[in-house]
């Protein structure tokens, strides 16, 4: 479905604008399936793809699921994945070489485009979260969720002929997911804010901070800068998402975003563009960025309950797939769409005669809302203007590159408002 309305991002004189439309960005696709679905993915392109998840035995028992889609998600086909157990991660090397990871540590291989399946020995019996082989299809990483500590990641750098299995975290650390930005750096995430960070392939680790408690189940970085990512997951109130520009080398800095129940999967197509799908009250929710550190829901198919889990997007920004329980699956191919964000954090920082500073201490600039179009000028705390220009009506976002106190001063239908924050770098 392509749209001559269409959702967009410009900057221009320092200023982002967001374009709302009024349409739903993302659509349902026929699955064929009612069970629930846990991971999609596109090895070479839009047409080809992959989406696992658990089915129906005819003792109503779960297992392994296997759809193929050969005309981007119109139609899907079941696939004989053997597996006895409910399929958490799928990822192809190319159209035809794949895997699969599960439950109880159920681990598939195919060669043919998944007409058929054989199992894979991996060293763990534990719930397998995560698969992937980030550069070059030797080296490949699965991701666990142990029953109890000490947790391991598996590492393999045949292609997956053979895996080892790498204690991380400690006695009493609980992961639950990971990614790697490269073969060498990637993270582990788990319980109570666990962030297990590596740069030579798990041979070594560092736990790093991430301001949050919360249980944390999923990772991604961008594609072309391995100190860019963002990961996600939930406690008992809300879902979290936190972002690094640094690998993690400061504490993951805090995102304001649409306040659902969980943050439960996410993916990072582009350097400044990420998604995340989840959940509230069984209602789908799916979120992109809109600056590094907030996220704007975008829209989905009215009435459509489910839990979103997975997220790909194969090429580019442009296309993507999202799958979640009931089998349900989305497609868009116009970005998504915006709506509208509500902070993560209780209230917004500030709100008074036309200006609403959306967080304060600050790490990348100003984001705030202006109720018209006004004069805007940023001062130092020396006196001195560091920026000067017209914010539009909504939202904008006025980037800084160097920590300190500043005034902005906001001039509107001859009213004057001024607010004072701080710049974290």
């Amino acid at each position: 479905m392509k749209s001559d309305c269409r959702c967009g991002l410009a900057i221009m004189a320092g200023i982002l604008l967001m374009a709302v439309p009024a349409f739903a960005a993302w659509y349902q696709l026929n699955s064929g399936v009612t069970g629930p679905l846990y991971s999609v993915h596109f090895p070479e392109g839009t047409q080809v793809g992959y989406v696992v998840g658990a089915d129906m035995d005819s003792l109503g028992g779960e297992v392994g699921l296997v759809i193929k889609t050969t005309d981007g998600g119109s139609t899907w086909v079941r696939q004989p994945s053997g597996m006895a157990r409910p399929l958490n991660s799928v990822y192809f090397k190319d159209n035809d070489t794949g895997f699969a990871v599960g439950s109880a540590g159920a681990a598939v291989q195919t060669f043919d485009g998944g007409a058929t399946w054989k199992s894979v020995t991996v060293p763990s019996s534990e719930a397998l979260t995560c698969i992937q082989f980030p550069e070059n299809g030797k080296v490949g990483y699965i991701f666990t969720h142990p029953r109890n500590p000490p947790s391991k990641v598996l590492k393999t750098i045949d292609g997956g002929s053979s895996w080892t299995a790498i204690d991380v975290g400690g006695p009493a650390s609980v992961t639950r997911g990971g990614s790697m930005a490269n073969d060498s750096m990637g993270v582990a995430v788990g319980d109570d804010g666990l962030v297990l960070a590596t740069r030579d392939g798990f041979d070594n680790t560092e736990f790093q901070g991430a301001r949050t408690n919360a249980d944390l189940v999923a990772v991604a970085f961008a594609p072309d800068d391995p100190d860019r990512g963002y990961l996600v997951g939930y406690d008992s109130a809300r879902g979290i998402i936190r972002y690094t520009d640094d690998f993690g080398a400061t504490p993951w800095d805090s995102v304001r975003c649409w306040t659902v129940f969980a943050y439960r999967g996410l993916d990072m197509p582009g350097t400044e563009i990420a998604y995340f799908v989840g959940d509230s009250a069984d209602k789908p929710t799916i979120g992109i960025t809109v600056t590094p550190t907030y996220v704007y829901r975008t829209l989905v198919p009215g009435g459509l309950r489910a839990s979103l889990s997975g997220i790909h997007f194969p090429n580019g920004v442009d296309t993507g797939y999202a799958v979640g329980s009931g089998g349900a699956i989305l497609r868009t191919n116009d970005r998504g769409g915006l709506v509208h964000w509500v902070a993560e954090a209780d209230d917004v920082a500030m709100g008074r005669a036309g200006i609403r500073v959306l967080s304060n201490p600050l790490r990348f600039g100003i984001t705030f809302n202006s109720n018209a179009e006004a004069g805007v000028a940023v001062y130092d705390a020396l006196g001195r203007v560091v920026v000067k220009q017209t914010a539009a009506r909504g939202l904008n976002f006025l980037p800084l590159s160097k920590s300190g106190v500043y005034v902005m001063k906001m001039i509107s239908a001859g009213s004057t408002a001024t607010q004072k924050f701080v710049v974290q770098r």
